[in-house]
């Protein structure tokens, strides 16, 4: 019996599998530098392992060997997207609706009742807001909530939100509306058959912010290493919470710094429960647990 000789099969490169991939120290300074530079994010040597998991993935799609190669693909002048999709993979997006309860109480009781009590001499009826670092929108849609209950026996009241993120993927997703069962666990219940769709997908019960809501919230991206914030409206008050720990102590003042030239003389600072202010003292005044009021 005669057997035709196989021929030798072509060689392969393989991708790395992800537990293969190495950061080097120069490598994992290179992408802090590049991190810092276009987001202000400061990464430490504790982040280093999540720097690798979260971009790991990435370099298999791209059918890159290592991260010398990434970082030089990030290095090319054409890479803006790429730089984008990175710092979306690395920047941790943690929120919940009415995370941090005792900021929409206050908000309710002492906030919005003082933003009333300015118009009582006839000024316009207008609120502006800023949720900074909205993530996948639940802040900031918790905020339009808690505003429309309160202004729901005030009619003639205009009322925004301005929602910021660097992270585009996060944006789409807070546009969109859409969330599951999980997410929508901390609104009480008359408050998601009020403001909410019921939607059933492939099995799925999904809840979609109803149009009254979405119309006061307008998503945009921004980066807070932004010298100057180009906002021309005067702001009643900012929730910019869980946010300024990524940064260094001078990025975090000068942001602080812009804070209060947008806020109204009257307005508030919400923050972090990991965050302080106590280093800008002239620019605001501690008046609850991570609430701030500008001077």
């Amino acid at each position: 019996m005669l057997f035709r000789k196989s021929r030798p099969r072509p060689r392969q490169t393989k991708t790395p599998s992800i537990r293969s991939l190495k950061l080097s120290d120069h490598e994992f300074d290179q992408l802090r530098r590049l991190v810092r530079d276009h987001a202000g994010i400061k990464l430490n040597q504790k982040k280093r392992a999540l720097v690798v998991s979260r971009l790991s993935q990435r370099l298999r799609d791209l059918d890159l060997e290592n991260f010398s190669q990434y970082i030089d693909l990030l290095q090319n002048a054409n890479s803006d997207d790429e730089l984008i999709r990175m710092i979306n993979r690395i920047t941790t997006n943690k929120t919940d609706f009415f995370r941090e309860q005792h900021h929409f109480t206050f908000l309710t009781q002492t906030v919005l009742p003082e933003v009333v009590r300015r118009t009582a001499g006839g000024g316009p009826k207008k609120l502006r807001a800023w949720s900074a670092g909205c993530s996948s929108g639940e802040e900031p849609y918790s905020l339009a909530i808690t505003i429309s209950q309160f202004f729901q026996d005030r009619p003639g009241w205009d009322c925004k939100i301005l929602a910021t993120d660097l992270d585009t993927n996060m944006l789409a997703r807070a546009a969109a509306g859409v969330y599951d069962s999980k997410r929508l666990a901390p609104v009480p219940k008359h408050l998601r058959e009020r403001y909410f769709t019921v939607q059933r997908q492939d099995g799925l019960t999904l809840y979609q912010v109803k149009p009254e809501i979405k119309r006061m919230v307008l998503f945009r991206k921004f980066n807070l290493m932004t010298p100057e914030f180009p906002l021309r409206n005067q702001l009643d008050f900012i929730f910019c919470r869980n946010v300024m720990i990524y940064f260094g102590t001078a990025d975090r003042l000068r942001i602080v710094t812009n804070f209060h030239r947008l806020i109204h003389p009257e307005g508030y600072l919400f923050v972090g429960h990991s965050e302080s202010l106590m280093m800008v003292p002239d620019l605001f005044k501690h008046v609850e647990s991570t609430i701030y009021k500008r001077q």
